[in-house]
C-alpha cells in the first residue's frame, strides 16, 4: 500500500512538472507592439492589387496618415476586430489625409472576396499572395495594424485586435508627429 501511495505522488509530481514545462513553453515572450512600431522605422514599401483589380503601393499614400491592417477571413480575432475597423474608417473616411488599407495575408482569394463582401469592407482590401508585404512589415499573425505617419514611418499598432479608440487616438498621434510608445 505504501509503495502504491509513493507511485501516485510521483506520478502526479511529473504530471504537474510537465503540465508546467507545457505552460512555459507555450508563454508567450513576444511584446504586444509590433518591432516598426517600438523603433519607429520607417514603413516598409509594399504593391499589393486589391480585390477590385486595381494596385495601391505605400508611395501614392506617402504624405497621408495611413492605416495597414493585416487581416484573413479566417482569423477569429480579426472578425472579432472587423466591427471597430468599420466604424473607424467611416468616421474618417471622407478626411483628404487619412487612407486605409487592408491587406489578406495566408488566404484564398475567393474566401477574402466573400468575407469583405459579407462584412460590407468599404476600405480597399489588398492581396499579398507571396507573403512580400507581410514580410516587410515582419508580421507574426493576423489582425496586425499599423499606423504610418505622413512621413512614412510608423508610429502606432498592435499585434492582435485593435479597438476604435486605440484607432482614434493613434490616427491623431501621427498627425501631430506623437510616438504611440
Amino acid at each position: 500500500m505504501r509503495v502504491r501511495a509513493r507511485f501516485i505522488a510521483i506520478a502526479f509530481g511529473l504530471v504537474l512538472v510537465a503540465f508546467g514545462v507545457v505552460l512555459a513553453v507555450q508563454h508567450r515572450t513576444e511584446p504586444s507592439v509590433p518591432r516598426l512600431v517600438q523603433q519607429h522605422d520607417p514603413a516598409p514599401s509594399f504593391k499589393v492589387k486589391t480585390l477590385d483589380g486595381k494596385v495601391i503601393d505605400s508611395a501614392s499614400l506617402r504624405g497621408k496618415t495611413y492605416v495597414v491592417n493585416f487581416f484573413n477571413s479566417w482569423c477569429i480575432p480579426c472578425r472579432q476586430e472587423a466591427p471597430a475597423l468599420a466604424a473607424f474608417y467611416n468616421a474618417h473616411k471622407g478626411e483628404h489625409d487619412f487612407a486605409m488599407i487592408g491587406i489578406v495575408h495566408d488566404d484564398d482569394p475567393s474566401a477574402a472576396r466573400a468575407y469583405a463582401a459579407q462584412e460590407k469592407i468599404a476600405w480597399p482590401v489588398g492581396l499579398d499572395p507571396n507573403g512580400a508585404a507581410a514580410l516587410g512589415f515582419g508580421t507574426t499573425g493576423q489582425p496586425e495594424t499599423y499606423v504610418i505617419a505622413p512621413d512614412g514611418v510608423a508610429v502606432c499598432g498592435t499585434l492582435g485586435p485593435s479597438t476604435q479608440t486605440e484607432l482614434d487616438t493613434w490616427l491623431q498621434a501621427a498627425r501631430n508627429g506623437q510616438a504611440c510608445v
